[in-house]
């Protein structure tokens, strides 16, 4: 009698020492991370349809893998990205296409997160608010025309032996760092080395050059900087071109190919090496 009591006892013991145990393991698990926040129109409003990339270098914004990507925005602009503890560049692009990859083009939006870099801590989900504006000028598929044009930059590309460089392309860009995508693109330039640029507006703007488009620089190909001042960079005022705007191609200095912490839960991979978002 004395031992079916005990055992009878022993059973709603052992269910609460386990009910313990699971409310102690739950409270151990770590709760997840990353950003959050809500995309806007510059001068407009919310912006759904939103993609939100976040990358681990700013050098890295043309090959981000997709789950480095958050889902589109909301129609009221909110957005969640989860993302692993670390240190991220972020950056918000809506395409005319709907993807959230490939060439940005007239009409798409971009914007960059004006606080970057952001860092996530363990267990948190950082406020990271983006503002998107319409890109306006002839951007990537349309870079070339007008060649006549009375705003742009123009002059010639050469190779690391002083000739003219044949199938180069010059990037201009807002940034002070020139990463990521160009503002504005060059036709590859001839055999003669010249190339020209069409920029619709004044202002302070960053040139380089390399022999292909599309992916970050790697170390040792021929890539090149506007170097007549430390910051590479040329000022259009109103209608003019910038002429003499001349770039000597040499071996690419760095290795920016950094590795991509893995997102919890999913497997590592390798980056993407075509040219992504």
């Amino acid at each position: 009698m004395k031992q079916k009591l005990l055992y009878a006892l022993a059973i709603p013991l052992a269910l609460l020492v386990c009910a313990c145990a699971s409310t102690e393991f739950a409270q151990k698990e770590k709760p997840g991370s990353g950003i959050e926040g809500q995309v806007f129109i510059k001068n407009e409003g919310a912006a759904g349809g939103v993609y939100v990339y976040a990358y681990d270098s700013p050098y890295n914004d043309m090959r981000v893998p997709t789950k480095l990507i958050s889902k589109q925005s909301a129609p009221d602009g909110t957005y969640r990205l989860d993302l692993a503890p670390g240190t991220y560049f972020i950056v918000a692009r809506r395409r005319t296409s709907g993807s959230p990859k490939g060439y940005l083009v007239k009409g798409d939006y971009e914007g960059k997160y004006p606080a970057n870099p952001i860092t996530v801590k363990p267990g948190r989900y950082e406020k990271v608010n983006i503002s998107i504006s319409r890109l306006d000028g002839n951007f990537l598929l349309a870079p070339y025309i007008p060649s006549d044009s009375n705003k742009g930059v123009r002059g010639t590309v050469y190779g690391e032996d002083g000739k003219p460089a044949d199938g180069a392309y010059v990037m201009v860009y807002k940034d002070r760092e020139m990463v990521g995508l160009p503002a504005y693109l060059s036709k590859a330039t001839a055999a003669d080395g010249r190339y020209f640029v069409y920029v619709p507006k004044a202002g302070a703007y960053y040139v380089a050059a390399r022999l292909k488009y599309g992916g970050v620089p790697r170390k040792g190909e021929p890539y090149g900087t506007y170097d007549k001042n430390k910051d590479h960079m040329i000022t259009l005022n109103g209608n003019e071109v910038a002429s003499g705007i001349d770039i000597k191609l040499g071996p690419f200095p760095f290795d920016l190919i950094l590795p991509v912490p893995p997102v919890k839960g999913q497997p590592s991979s390798a980056p993407a090496q075509n040219p992504a978002p």
